[in-house]
């Protein structure tokens, strides 16, 4: 499967679109916050509570990487309920063998791959893919988006109107050797800084 260039746009729009949000959102912080990041609530965005069974298992509330959600929470970012599933942090090999244009990780980096599932709350309509930003945070460092192809490529998901869902995978490069860290979610056209944390399953 070749790419062709309208999808590599979107592919360069999204990682694009992401930079951009994430700067805005580091020039919003506030001297308080933990590691760079506004951890305040927006009023548009909320945690899906899990139940008691989550927080008697020592659960945290989300808002950092010290105090991430439980592996397979779900949370509110804007118009979406997302979760985020099928984590593999080294999945170089089955993405470069993909498609023959794939590009290898930098040296001394790797590939991960992980499933944004979605469900569109909103009135009009939603776009999984362009909507929302799902990454890896490692030793204090963000890592989202990258332009290879995957199996099941997040790209490829439809637009959705209201109750619909969507789910499709994507990649980030994150340092060779991780065994460790956090998902991070976020609604990349808000302006807050608000970003939720969940535990790698």
């Amino acid at each position: 499967m070749n790419i062709e260039l309208p999808e590599l746009s979107k592919r360069l729009l999204a990682v694009g679109g992401a930079a951009l949000i994430g700067i805005a959102a580091l020039a919003a912080c506030t001297p308080e916050a933990d590691n760079g990041i506004d951890t305040s609530k927006g009023d548009d965005t909320a945690v899906e509570e899990e139940g008691g069974a989550d927080e008697a298992a020592g659960g945290g509330d989300g808002t950092s990487p010290e105090s991430p959600l439980p592996a397979g929470s779900t949370v509110e970012v804007g118009d979406w309920t997302i979760g985020v599933s099928d984590v593999t942090l080294d999945a170089t090999d089955a993405i470069l063998a993909e498609n023959e244009f794939n590009e290898a990780p930098a040296e001394g980096f790797q590939q991960a791959m992980f499933t944004i599932d979605g469900t569109y709350n909103g009135t009009e309509t939603g776009t999984l893919w362009l909507d929302v930003v799902v990454g890896v945070w490692v030793d204090g460092t963000f890592y989202d988006g990258c332009t290879n192809v995957v199996p099941g490529d997040l790209i490829d998901t439809p637009d959705v109107s209201g109750g619909g869902q969507a789910s499709g995978a994507t990649c980030a490069e994150i340092p060779a050797g991780t065994t460790e860290g956090v998902l991070y979610v976020e609604d990349l056209f808000s302006l807050d800084g608000t970003q939720y944390f969940i535990e790698l399953g």
